[in-house]
């Protein structure tokens, strides 16, 4: 692919640059309290551009590296420094851990807040204490958090509409249904498989199109599809797909779900771009990729980290398994 179609601010480019303690601090401030952490305007401004763009790139950072080494200190420098900044890289370093992150760490807002959301259930025990000189923000129980932190990612980030995404899945169906060739990227091939189960779940799903390709190709194995790296005409309807940018930004997006295709395109000896009958890409799919192992369990089945967690379990899905007996046609 040339260089000119490639698009701008991937996941190496953020787009928000933030000390950590300021990704947990723009909730409180979401929640209404006026956390102390922030310049004016700083918080509404980062929300303001999350709730547009759930795609957005946020790196987390913290000074802590560059603390001096003490023989580089005189005991006058310490009655100068600021116990807050003591205080500020000790929240830092208290969200990155709880988020299983580090200093530098670049992720989508989605996922960010997703996970913040998840890990991080008051700010109290980070922002402030109960410890003599340690007593930090009086808003760390205000509440304000917490209230946000019941509403979900939802009420910080961007979120699809339900009309929305009936309206694209209603676009998508017809194209499906009609089109000369159908679009997939190539893991879905096998997401088709597993969701198939030898026939135990056929039925369409609510976040994709994949039953609504498996009927078509039924009903016309010779239709052609073509491989595409990144969301394609499955993805259209599902809360994870921004329209606007062409992105996923469920966790599978950062990358998880890429490096899947890139793995099927090497086992099947393709590139993008690569157009077959439908009957004869499933056969060599199943033919070339014997267990989900071999890519949703990157082939030794073991998770490296959060972002790089297990579809269908670390030995194979046997859904999976049981199409590939069975077949589609």
């Amino acid at each position: 692919m040339a260089q000119s179609h490639m698009r701008s601010d991937g996941l190496c480019h953020a787009r928000i640059v933030m000390p950590a303690r300021h990704l947990l601090g723009t909730v409180c401030a979401h929640g209404g309290a006026d956390c102390p952490l922030f310049e004016a305007g700083r918080a509404a401004a980062i929300l303001d551009e999350v709730k547009r763009d759930p795609t957005v790139t946020i790196r987390l950072e913290s000074d802590a590296d560059a603390v001096p080494h003490y023989s580089a200190l005189a005991p006058g420098h310490y009655a100068q420094q600021d116990p807050e900044d003591v205080f500020n890289r000790k929240r830092d370093l208290d969200v990155l851990q709880r988020l299983g992150l580090v200093p530098g760490s670049v992720r989508r807002a989605r996922y960010l807040y997703e996970l913040l959301l998840e890990r991080i259930e008051t700010p109290y025990g980070i922002c402030a204490y109960d410890t003599p000189n340690w007593t930090g923000c009086p808003l760390a129980r205000s509440g304000a958090y917490e209230r946000v932190r019941e509403q979900g990612w939802r009420a910080v980030v961007y979120d699809r509409s339900e009309e929305e995404k009936r309206g694209y899945r209603e676009r998508n169906v017809q194209r499906i249904e009609n089109d000369g060739r159908l679009f997939m990227r190539p893991h879905h091939i096998m997401c088709l498989a597993c969701g198939y189960a030898g026939g135990q779940n056929d039925a369409p799903r609510p976040n994709d199109t994949l039953w609504e390709i498996l009927e078509r190709v039924r009903k016309d194995p010779e239709v052609l599809i073509t491989l595409v790296e990144g969301c394609c005409e499955a993805c259209d309807c599902c809360d994870g797909f921004h329209p606007e940018t062409g992105r996923c930004v469920h966790a599978g997006g950062l990358i998880r779900d890429y490096k899947k295709d890139l793995d099927v395109f090497r086992k099947l000896g393709l590139m993008p771009g690569a157009t077959m009958p439908a009957r004869a890409l499933f056969e060599l799919v199943f033919e070339r990729i014997p267990s989900t192992r071999l890519i949703c369990g990157y082939g030794d089945g073991v998770v490296t980290s959060h972002e790089w967690a297990i579809c269908g379990g670390p030995e194979g899905n046997p859904d999976y398994e049981a199409t590939r007996r069975t077949g589609l046609f």
